[in-house]
């Protein structure tokens, strides 16, 4: 999804939800920190988010703007409502969030760090390849990586997600080597 497509979910879900507030935790919070985001972001069709001062209007953007509905299928993406319970994110997350503005909306976008801590707590390969991508372009730096994975709980989550940097870093550093 690209930076303006990014604008015009943010601009359907406010009119759909009667709502100014969102919080962005997936991969298209990288907008907010990046003026060129991998492709891994713009290929993305969807956007993890969630109103932050009405949740009850979650089934309503669901159904206006999810992945089975006429905007989807007129745009090519969608929004995918979701609650920051689904991911796991690092302790104090809500504070390091940053804003990115779209008119008089506001989405709360995960720090970039955050994102890939609770991307590489998933450990699902798209998730892995984003944050090689976005540690490539050296968006993010490993040591406050490091130290915000050490952060997630439980304790196995994040050592399996410490785990997958070591193997994240390797391939990034093979891949710049070999090009």
């Amino acid at each position: 999804m690209k930076k303006y497509e990014l604008r015009i979910a943010l601009k359907a879900a406010a009119r759909v939800a009667h709502e100014r507030e969102f919080s962005i935790i997936g991969s298209q919070a990288i907008h907010a920190h990046s003026k060129r985001p991998p492709a891994e972001v713009l290929l993305s069709q969807e956007c993890y988010l969630y109103p932050r001062t009405h949740p009850e209007a979650a089934a309503l953007l669901d159904r206006k703007l999810g992945r089975n509905s006429a905007f989807a299928r007129k745009h090519g993406f969608y929004v995918d409502v979701v609650t920051p319970e689904i991911a796991s994110l690092p302790e104090g997350w809500e504070k390091r969030v940053k804003q990115l503005r779209v008119g008089r909306i506001t989405a709360f976008c995960l720090d970039v760090h955050d994102l890939l801590a609770s991307k590489l707590a998933a450990g699902r390969l798209k998730d892995l390849e984003l944050a090689a991508a976005v540690l490539k372009l050296r968006l993010a730096k490993v040591r406050t990586l490091r130290a915000r994975l050490a952060k997630l709980f439980p304790g196995s989550v994040s050592e399996r997600a410490l785990l997958f940097l070591t193997t994240v870093l390797r391939e990034v550093r093979r891949k710049t080597r070999s090009s």
